[in-house]
């Protein structure tokens, strides 16, 4: 209301919450308690022809207080009608009270103030239509960008001034504004309970005014939880852009769903190329699916772990995200038969494996360098590194660079190899050979306890200890170098190989160092 005008003057200027609370009405009156007919919010406009110049009647003496518990605005006293001024006692009332009291010159009539007023209230209005025309525009811009669910939580954030996630009916937290909220989900108790579709519930926690609005489907399956808070008290978080959020998020969910699944089998399908040295083919759709490709010299890594692991550490190598790593050269990234592969640059690549091991969760096998041409090669070194990894304990693993790099049993689950052995050295499981008269069974032995004896087994392991000389064999086993022979010869009959054969003989290496019979 602009004083300049009007020739207000203001007598007291009252409460500081006072002069700053919104004005519902104008509203003139002469009684002696006008409280009845207000509903808060009002300024109240009146001459005083009732009112006593120079003490208050008994009705009057609480006059100011009665408008103050009516939540009135402030009281306009016209001049100049009956009062040459505004009564003393009421100047005195309104200034122990902290009610706003103004003086209004009988040439401006109250009329004139009314319809400043109401301008007033219909210019707030629009600019409050404005204001929610805008928020709402900006929440349907983060519809339409690549990723609706988390554009829309961020935004809606910005646009309280607070925070906000979104849970899944299961409580694991799909989106959130801030990596750290400053409330515990699990402190909201009650207000994630729901039984009303489309339910919103409000609660101040730790001095944050919180909302919790129920984010389901158009078919009303519960899609989640949006929660958003701000501090201060309850109340002054605005619910509007909240509602609208809600139910952008109810369409955005199941749309963006079905697009990153589509999204992720395309990427899929290409960096199974590109781990196939199909780089070519792969090209034209590069700047689509990651804003292109690496620069060559390149490294392959594999990740390993559970999938949530996976999905958190994609997201850090998306193009479309903010990344951790900022200024990179593009990233080639994949799900492949359950793990995440990514091609990166070399130069980019300490970089990478810093953010990508950060909270150790995933395991990873980094290859040495490549080109393009040559990334089945680095795809190779890149499986068998994460696989040393996983089974040494190793977080992060260079191809050649582990302690046991190579080592089989690095590279193999200990329970296969067992598995191996068994069916590899079956036929000789119950044989065993007498040291002086030749093969028996286990149950011939256990009919002559007398008889030194010892297992088929043992005396191949013996044999290829020797590296495959009969002469020390037999010295280890103090048994004739003929005999040795005998027994070795018997033992290739059961097995049905070939003792010459150096691939055969790798084998049964294996299979004599993880048997059960060890």
């Amino acid at each position: 209301m602009s004083r300049s005008n009007l020739h207000l003057e203001v007598v007291v200027a009252g409460d500081s919450e006072s002069v700053d609370a919104p004005i519902s009405w104008v509203h003139s009156t002469e009684l002696a308690d006008p409280t009845p007919y207000l509903v808060g919010g009002e300024l109240i406009l009146l001459t005083g022809l009732d009112m006593a110049d120079d003490k208050a009647n008994e009705k009057q003496r609480q006059y100011a207080r009665r408008l103050v518990k009516a939540d009135v605005r402030g009281i306009g006293f016209g001049i100049g009608v009956k009062h040459p001024s505004i009564p003393e006692w009421l100047v005195e009332q309104c200034g122990h009270y902290g009610l706003p009291l103004f003086s209004v010159p009988a040439p401006t009539p109250f009329i004139a103030i009314t319809k400043e007023v109401s301008r007033g209230l219909t210019d707030e209005r629009q600019r409050g239509f404005a204001h929610l025309y805008n928020d709402q525009r900006q929440l349907m811009r983060s519809v339409h960008s690549l990723y609706p669910v988390s554009s829309i939580v961020s935004k809606l954030a910005e646009i309280v001034g607070g925070w906000a996630t979104l849970i899944n009916p299961a409580g694991t937290v799909i989106a959130s504004s801030h990596r750290f909220l400053p409330v515990q989900i699990g402190s909201l108790g009650d207000a994630l309970t729901f039984s009303v579709l489309g339910e919103a519930k409000f609660v101040n926690v730790r001095g944050y005014d919180v909302a919790v609005f129920h984010v389901a489907s158009p078919g009303g399956d519960t899609l989640g939880y949006l929660i958003v808070g701000r501090k201060g008290l309850t109340g002054s978080l605005d619910h509007t852009p909240v509602a609208a959020a809600a139910a952008l998020l109810s369409l955005a969910i199941s749309r963006s769903s079905d697009a990153n699944r589509v999204l992720s089998r395309l990427r899929a399908l290409m960096v199974r190329r590109c781990l196939e040295g199909r780089e070519k083919s792969v090209r034209p759709y590069a700047h689509d699916l990651w804003d292109g490709m690496p620069a060559e010299p390149l490294c392959a890594m594999r990740l390993v772990g559970d999938m949530s692991a996976l999905e958190a550490a994609q997201h850090l190598v998306e193009p479309f995200r903010k990344s951790m790593v900022k200024n990179l050269n593009p990233v080639v990234f994949g799900m492949v038969e359950d793990d995440l592969w990514v091609i990166v640059s070399q130069s980019n690549a300490s970089e990478w494996i810093n953010q990508l091991s950060r909270d150790g969760s995933v395991v990873l096998g980094i290859s040495s360098g490549s080109t393009w041409l040559d990334m089945a090669r680095a795809r190779h070194e890149a499986y068998q590194a994460a696989a040393e990894a996983k089974t040494t304990g190793a977080a992060t693993l260079q191809y050649g660079q582990g302690s046991g790099a190579g080592a089989l049993e690095n590279l193999v689950e200990p329970s296969l190899l067992r598995a191996f052995a068994d069916l590899k050295l079956a036929p000789l499981r119950n044989v065993t050979f007498n040291l002086s008269t030749g093969p028996h069974t286990g149950q011939e032995r256990n009919d002559d306890a007398g008889t030194l004896s010892i297992g088929a087994i043992d005396v191949l392991r013996t044999w290829i200890e020797a590296r495959g000389k009969l002469e020390e064999a037999a010295f280890k086993l103090e048994i004739h170098r003929h005999t040795m022979s005998k027994y070795m010869a018997q033992i290739a009959k059961l097995l049905s190989v070939d003792l010459k054969d150096p691939g055969t003989v790798a084998e049964l290496w294996f299979a004599c160092r993880y048997s059960r019979t060890r």
